[in-house]
């Protein structure tokens, strides 16, 4: 009997709060807890009708859809690559998904350190307890995954990333609803936090956390596009959201920011930081999506030690939150000189971005081009 190849990335994302994560596919469950009610999607990326589930930053981004990458499935792919010594060719056949993992540089490079988990081997020679053992030492409050309905002597690729980015001092909730508008100019009323018109002349600490990467004005001096940093001091990751026309892919949103970045520095700090009537508002996030790659499912390896053997689930599960911190701030100095307004609101299709500081390449990022996972007001 030919043994069939698992592949299997798990993704929790966090920026100011973590939940568990309960993947949808029944033969590869979690015994954690159920998910939060609050979540505006939690099912199988089959459901959704305008966003899509990436294998690479390089994948097309069709217009008025939104675009998901992690790099917890690049990582399981490479995975295999490192236990066996080359990548999974196909022996026949066109996969143009597995063309770009294999041509896709390894993200463990780039990733701060403890954040990706990585494993590959035989069910049947004990790689499912060796991944339950690894998860209980490096994520003690983590459940192993349970290959219920997978044969004992498939072979498993398996990932785990798992990231938390608190600010040091949390936004306020938006009191009133944000209205986001999408590509095709429809409109929705969404949840979002951030620092709001009445905010004005106060909370100084609060507006020197959030660092401005790179901002361009139209002919009326308003933020036509722009990029920020919303906690400078957070480490070892970053977590950045900019506004700016839509990209081909979103390894090119990422390269524009990096651009743009680059040039602005050069800019006087007074630039970079929010002035004491300035708005910055982002849109609320809390979402679980579960993806299978369809496209690589019964491809078989042309040579190696898995030649031949069918890849029998390729399955992605994604868990975002961005939301604000619970605590609340008090009033800060106010400053005495009012200098031109600028606004940084993500009303618009906007890039999120979660990388290690300093590294070139993300290891989460999404494009977000309609409201369809964005909370509702």
């Amino acid at each position: 009997m030919v043994r069939p190849v698992l592949l299997m990335a798990l993704t929790e994302l966090a920026a100011w709060c973590l939940a568990g994560c309960s993947p949808a596919d029944p033969a590869m469950t979690h015994n954690g807890s159920p998910a939060d009610p609050t979540m505006t999607f939690n099912g199988s990326s089959e459901d959704l009708k305008a966003t899509r589930v990436v294998a690479t930053l390089g994948a097309p981004i069709s217009e008025g859809t939104s675009s998901i990458w992690c790099a917890s499935f690049l990582g399981a792919w490479k995975a295999i690559e490192q236990d066996w010594g080359e990548p999974p060719v196909p022996s026949e056949g066109e996969f143009p998904v597995a063309a770009s993992l294999n041509a896709a540089p390894d993200p463990r490079g780039w990733l701060p350190e403890g954040v990706l988990y990585t494993a590959a081997g035989w069910l049947d020679k004990g790689i499912g307890q060796t991944i339950a053992d690894d998860l209980k030492k490096r994520f003690p409050s983590k459940q192993p995954p349970v290959f219920a309905g997978v044969p004992p002597d498939a072979f498993v690729a398996y990932a785990y990333l798992e990231a938390n980015v608190p600010f040091k001092l949390p936004y306020f909730q938006n009191s009133r609803a944000l209205s986001f508008k999408d590509s095709a100019g429809k409109t929705t009323p969404i949840k979002s936090f951030g620092i709001r018109e009445e905010d004005w002349g106060a909370y100084g600490q609060l507006r020197v956390q959030a660092h401005i990467l790179f901002r361009t004005e139209d002919e009326d001096r308003n933020t036509k596009e722009f990029a920020a940093d919303l906690c400078r001091t957070s480490s070892p990751s970053q977590v950045i959201v900019a506004c700016m026309d839509p990209p081909a892919t979103l390894a090119d949103a990422v390269a524009k920011v990096e651009r743009e970045s680059v040039e602005f520095a050069k800019k006087d700090e007074y630039y970079k930081r929010l002035n004491i009537d300035d708005v910055l508002l982002v849109p609320d996030l809390h979402w679980q999506v579960s993806h299978r790659y369809k496209e690589i499912e019964g491809m078989r390896p042309a040579s190696g030690p898995l030649k031949g053997r069918p890849l029998l689930v390729a399955q992605q599960d994604i868990l975002v939150r961005l939301s604000r911190s619970g605590a609340e701030l008090k009033s800060e100095a106010k400053e005495i000189f009012k200098p031109i307004p600028s606004d940084y609101v993500a009303d618009r299709p906007f890039l999120i971005v979660m990388k290690k500081r300093g590294a070139a390449s993300p290891y989460f990022a999404m494009w977000v081009a309609n409201a369809e996972l964005l909370q509702p007001w």
